[in-house]
């Protein structure tokens, strides 16, 4: 079984992996359909963090804050592997999620749930965040995934998110992706060690890779 602790070094690690493979190893496919894995993970643990904190604006402010810092980084990795224009990083993407997630709780209504996710999901459009017609809905539908029960309407939902964005044109390796939940049922339930490092390693470890990059090209 796995604590929380776990399942945040799994997705940093599974990030790590599809970051690598793509700077250093764009044909090796494997590494990417890996790090498929790793944002349905980051969903997760963002939603439960929206769950547990005790000031969810201070929260979303923290997300905020990391993404505005990673975002140069991010710029520069994005583009020695893509060459378009950048969008706003994942972290951006974590945050709205998770504003998304306080909102809805707002509300009874399962229409203005909607409205709400869709209203958000349109903002991630308009701002150009990381595939933010996918990645928007992924984590605000992660606040349903219980590690306790094991939720066919979510699943049916997540997988068809995944086929949605393949069909858009994502590419099939984002299928690998649908099966990052199983890791959530694996979860026991206790938080484990406990991490204020955990979303730094996102700026880290691209501003690492950026660094080698950049020395082997200058060797």
């Amino acid at each position: 079984m796995l604590n929380s602790f776990h399942i945040k070094l799994i997705a940093c690690l599974l990030m790590l992996i599809d970051h690598v493979g793509r700077v250093f190893f764009p044909e090796a496919t494997i590494m990417v359909a890996i790090g498929r894995l790793s944002f349905p993970l980051f969903a997760w643990l963002a939603a439960q963090g929206e769950n547990y904190t005790s000031n969810i604006w201070n929260y979303v402010f923290r997300l905020i804050l990391l993404g505005v810092i990673s975002q140069p980084i991010y710029s520069h990795v994005y583009s020695l592997i893509f060459s378009a224009t950048p969008p706003l990083n994942i972290l951006f993407v974590l945050a709205a999620g998770v504003t998304t997630i306080r909102l809805s709780k707002q509300v009874n209504n399962g229409l203005l749930k909607a409205a709400i996710v869709l209203l958000f999901t349109t903002i991630a459009i308009a701002a150009r965040f990381e595939a933010g017609f996918f990645t928007l809905p992924i984590v605000y539908l992660m606040s349903n995934f219980k590690p306790e029960e094991f939720n066919l309407k979510g699943w049916l939902v997540y997988i068809s998110l995944h086929i949605l964005y393949v069909a858009v044109g994502g590419g099939f390796i984002e299928l690998a992706g649908v099966i990052a939940p199983l890791f959530i049922l694996l979860h026991n339930g206790e938080p484990g060690i406990k991490t204020r490092w955990f979303y730094l390693f996102y700026p880290v470890h691209l501003g690492v890779i950026a660094g080698i990059k950049w020395y082997l090209t200058m060797s």
